[in-house]
Formats: structure tokens, sequence, C-alpha cells
């Protein structure tokens, strides 16, 4: 084999003091040294092959090649690539089983489609050879091997190892496994997990906006701690700690999902960011835990801002913790109450739990403006309905029912006959007013010759209210009071009050009524002729028909009767 080895040498040797004595125009340049530079003309390519040539060093190319140029320098020692006018031409690269360690961007030929760096010693690619060899939709498709590398899990290589994965998943798997990782190369499908080695050893599983529902079964490190990010995802609920993982977790990363409460964590956590979420409350059983992993250990950190936090007397423990714990939540001052905006901590117990006089003077003080609402409106009752009647306003409200809509007339002017000039201005205020209501009185409306009882008695059955007109001269008159009397007990008898006592400014004293009827002035309410609204409560203690345009003449009777005495 050895002998064969040098013939096929000394053969290239000789080939090669040829090819020195040319210079291939391809290049401009002789072919470099244990190469053979050949070009095909039915293709157009132009091919450097130096394969198993013992090479330390790249090839130097000083000029450019204008045809498609392939290189192979398989299973030679070279470690580095030497940037060249002629490098940065090539297509096609084949670099197999030599000792490659770095191959940074700068010296990625641009037209390359074909780059072979399989059996190398690179440990990682620059994110930007990633890129450039990433597939894209509607580019160039470009080609790279990478296998047989001692690839590193370093996490400062995380966007290569994605790529690694996606490429060739079995050396991912070889990578996770110098790692240490437990299980052996195991990972999320959908996550990257890398080796942060900036301080300890940490495991670093990466599994953010992947639209996950569920934290899946987690690897950990043989020895060290693990830290998860699985944020921008739509997780509603955390899995218990027997899920594989979960329980070796050290750093827990939640921000952006729809975590609605935190009910169990892992047992030795130190960093938890829950921010953006939609939890109200950390309850006691999560209080407490905080509390003991304070005490095992001062590097404790919350991140808990974004959340609608509850602000309510019951769970006032919940504020003293924050405020209390502060020293352990990233910024704090990004606390707010749910639905205002007021910070968390500077929200005292007090506001939300006023003290026992507080209260109960906030208590008097309602009881007492409802006390005084209901005295205004029973005071300031009949002025409004009186205005909402005279106004047609809300007539459902003001009208009141009426009962004997069937009478002849709607009132009964009582009167002696020694007061017979105050009946013009009831005759002109009702009858031919707005409400044109009927009167009954004696001057018009008794016959001749009729019993006055009688009169008295009829005139009270068919109306539907008595309007006395009380004057001194009422007081002395004996038809007066029988005319009172007899109102009166229609009254007692009817559901409605029938009976008006229009007083006047006259009358000082009820002396001179009897006991019943004095009774009744002293018990009862009754107008004010000196009233300055002394036609609007009158017309209001009318009978009422309840319509939204004023009534026609015809629509309410109202009837005076006036009878001398």
């Amino acid at each position: 084999m050895e002998f064969l080895h040098n013939i096929t040498y000394q053969l290239r040797l000789h080939w090669k003091m040829l090819e020195d004595a040319v210079l291939y125009h391809h290049l401009n340049a002789p072919c470099p040294d244990r190469c053979f530079c050949c070009f095909n003309r039915s293709t157009d390519h132009f091919t450097i092959d130096c394969t198993h040539a013992d090479m330390q060093f790249y090839p130097d190319l000083p000029h450019s090649i204008l045809y498609n140029a392939t290189m192979h320098l398989d299973k030679n020692r070279i470690a580095r690539i030497k940037q060249s006018l002629g490098h940065a031409s090539l297509r096609k690269l084949y670099l197999f089983e030599n000792q490659i360690v770095d191959f940074p961007f700068h010296l990625i030929p641009k037209n390359i489609t074909h780059l072979d760096l399989r059996k190398n010693k690179l440990e990682a690619l620059d994110d930007q050879v990633v890129d450039f060899f990433r597939d894209r939709e509607g580019s160039t498709k470009r080609k790279i091997e990478l296998s047989g590398n001692p690839w590193t899990c370093d996490c400062r290589a995380k966007y290569f190892l994605s790529f690694l994965r996606q490429k060739d998943p079995l050396e991912y798997i070889a990578a996770l496994d110098r790692c240490n990782i437990f299980p052996s190369g195991t990972c999320p499908e959908a996550c990257i997990c890398c080796l942060d080695n900036s301080s300890l050893p940490s495991l670093i599983i990466d599994c953010r906006s992947k639209g996950l529902k569920a934290i899946p079964p987690l690897p950990t490190l043989i020895s060290g701690e693990s830290s998860l990010h699985f944020e921008g995802n739509y997780l509603e609920s955390l899995p218990s700690n027997s899920l594989p993982g979960y329980a070796e977790l050290g750093h827990l990363y939640l921000a952006n999902n729809r975590l609605t409460e935190i009910n169990q964590l892992p047992e030795n956590i130190i960093t938890l960011d829950i921010r953006n979420n939609s939890i109200s409350l950390l309850n006691k059983q999560m209080r407490d835990f905080f509390d003991k992993r304070i005490a095992a250990t001062t590097q404790l950190k919350l991140l808990l801002s974004g959340n609608p936090w509850t602000c309510t007397c019951e769970e006032k423990d919940f504020l003293q913790f924050v405020k209390s714990r502060s020293r352990y939540i990233e910024n704090l001052t990004d606390l707010y109450c749910g639905g205002t905006a007021k910070l968390l901590i500077e929200t005292d117990e007090s506001d939300l739990c006023p003290s026992g006089l507080v209260h109960y003077v906030t208590l008097t003080i309602s009881f007492m403006i409802i006390i005084s609402t209901i005295n205004l409106i029973v005071y300031f009752k009949q002025p409004l309905l009186i205005w909402f009647y005279e106004h047609n306003v809300c007539m459902s409200i003001a009208a009141q029912r009426e009962f004997e809509k069937q009478k002849k007339f709607d009132a009964f002017l009582s009167f002696t006959h020694k007061d017979e000039e105050l009946i013009k201005e009831f005759v002109e205020r009702l009858e031919t007013g707005a409400y044109k209501f009927r009167l009954c009185f004696y001057l018009r409306d008794w016959l001749v010759g009729v019993p006055i009882p009688e009169c008295i008695s009829q005139s009270v059955k068919d109306s539907k209210r008595v309007i006395i007109l009380l004057t001194n001269h009422f007081l002395k008159s004996t038809w007066g009071r029988l005319e009172f009397r007899l109102a009166l007990h229609a009254t007692s008898q009817d559901r409605c009050k029938r009976l008006i006592v229009v007083l006047y400014p006259e009358v000082e004293n009820f002396d001179d009524l009897d006991s019943e009827l004095r009774s009744y002035m002293v018990l009862n309410t009754y107008l004010k002729r000196d009233d300055p609204n002394f036609w609007n409560k009158l017309v209001f203690s009318m009978p009422h028909v309840n319509v939204q345009q004023e009534p026609a003449p015809e629509a309410i009777e109202l009837s005076v009767i006036n009878r001398n005495e």
C-alpha cells in the first residue's frame, strides 16, 4: 500500500513539474503546490484537486476564477482558511477530514453552493453563517455538511444549535451528550437546550414563543442547575412536581402567558418571572413557600409586574407580603392594583380596611343622607305632583285614580248666602279654566220647592268633591255645618278624599264647630285662601283625568253648589 502511495506521489510530482512550466489562464497563476488543476470545457467547470496532499496551509489563489470553480481539500491537515480573490470566487469547497477550528462569515465565498465541513474541529458557526445557509423560500439553495465535528452545546451558539437540530439531528444529540444532560441527548422537540458556562454550569431550556399550551418533560443537568424559558406561549396552569425535570428547575421564566394562579413551584426555585399574565393573587401557600425559600437563599428574585393584583381588605396579607419582601421583587414600582392606576407599594392597609370608627361614621352619614332624602321627597311630594299636573308632565305619576267617574258634578260648592260674592272667582277659575270642571251650587242648580236637607244630600251624592268655603259666616250657619257633616260622612265611606276645606284668613279658631267637625279640622289638612299657590293646589285636589294633552271641556265634570242658609 505504501509502495502504491509512493508511486502516486512521484507521478503527481512529475506532473506538477510539468504544470509549473505553464500558467493556467483560468487561475492566471500556476496550479497550487501539490494540487491538480483541470478545466472541463463541456461543463465550463474548473477543478482544483488537492485531496490527500498532506497540506497544512490553505492554498493561495491570488486571482479570481471566472468559471464554476471547485476545490477539493479533503484529508489534509489544514486548520485555517486563507482569504484570497480565488477563494472568494469558489462555488464548491470540500474540506472533509481536516483540522478546521474556525470558519467566520467573511471567509465564506458568497457564491458558494456546496460546503463540506465534515470531520473537522469546529465547535460552532457564527449566526451570520447560519443565516447564509438557512433554507429560505425563493433563495438559492446552499448545501452545507456538518457531521463529525465536536460541536459544543454552549448557549453562545444557541442559534447555531437550532440550525444544527434542523440540518443534522444526530449531530445535535451528540452535542447534547457532551453537556452531560440526563436523560442522554434529550430535549423537548419544540425547544433548544444549551449549556451556560458564564458562571456555574447551567442547563438552559429555551421554549420561547413556540405556541405551547403545556410544559413538556424536561431534561436535567447531571451536575448543575436548570433554567426554563417559556415566555410568549399559551400556558394556563403549572404542572405538578412529578413532571420529569420540572422539580429540578432553578429558574422559571413564564412571562406573557395565560396563567391565572400559581399553585406549585420547583422546590429550589431561585428566579420566577410571571410578568404579564392574569394572576390576581399569591395565595397563603405560595407566600409561605417564598418565605421558606428566602430563609434558604438570599438570591431569590420575583418578577410580578403586568398582572391585575387584588387590592382588597380580604387580601391585605398579600399587600403586606409585597411590602415586607420588596428586596426580592424586581420592578416593584410597576406593580398596580387590578383595573386601577394605583401602585401596590403606595397602597396602605388603611386604604383597604378602614377602621371601625370610620366605618360606623360612614354608615351613620349614609343613613342620615337616606333619611334626609326620604324626608325631602315626602315634604316636596305634593308641590312636585302639583307642578307635574299643572304642566301636564309625568301624568302617570301626578294624576290620581278616580273611583267615581259617573257622577254628575265634579264639585259641590258649599257656602252661606252672606259669602255669595266669593263664588264668582271659583266659577271663573274652575269652570272656564283649562280643565272645564262642572260645579254645583244652590244659586244655580237647586230646584225650587225641594226641601233644603234633601237638596244638600243629593248634591253631595252627585258630586265627586265637596268644596267648603270656611268663613266666619259659615261657622255660624246651621246649614253650613249640616253640609260639612254630610260631606264628612260621605268621605269616610269612600276610598278617595272628597272633602276640600278652603280656610279664609278671618277664621282664627274652630270653637264654633261641634266636637266632630272640630276634630276633623285639627287632624286634617286644608287649603288656605291666602296661600300664593292656592289655585294650583285646588285644581290638583279636584278630580283628575290622566291625559297627555289638555282635557276637553267635556272630559272632566266639575260641579259646585252654593246654597243659602
